[in-house]
């Protein structure tokens, strides 16, 4: 029985697709990279700043933003609109969203102390 199982599992690995065969076929890559900004912010940082954010709600956040495209969320990428992907089943938005998580400890960001919203060491925040 045993046997059985891991052959079925095997067979749908083999015929799924990956996460990044589905962002390479819908175009994902010629605005985001995995590390580094384009003209959109890296994969990696978008997972690190919503596990940041977001928490336990992050892989939710992502999969919306993708399915139903987002404008504003990044200050350095203003004036872009990232389109909606309403093409996309909920089993390839969550493999795409884990896929972007996974990749969070890769961001290469500023490293900056604190969570950014205080104003150093003798200010007050608010």
């Amino acid at each position: 029985m045993k046997k059985i199982v891991l052959i079925v599992v095997l067979c749908a690995t083999m015929f799924a697709q990956s996460a990044k065969e589905i962002m390479e076929k819908n175009g994902c890559f010629s605005c985001h990279a995995l590390t580094t900004k384009k003209d959109a912010p890296a994969f990696a940082c978008i997972g690190k700043r919503n596990k940041r954010f977001s928490a336990a709600n992050a892989k939710e956040v992502i999969m919306h933003s993708i399915k139903n495209g987002s404008k504003g969320k990044y200050p350095h990428c203003a004036g872009k609109e990232m389109p909606a992907y309403k093409n996309l089943s909920a089993d390839e938005l969550s493999l795409i969203a884990d896929y972007i998580l996974h990749h969070s400890y890769e961001c290469k960001g500023r490293k900056r102390g604190g969570m950014g919203f205080g104003r150093g060491m003798g200010g007050v925040m608010r």
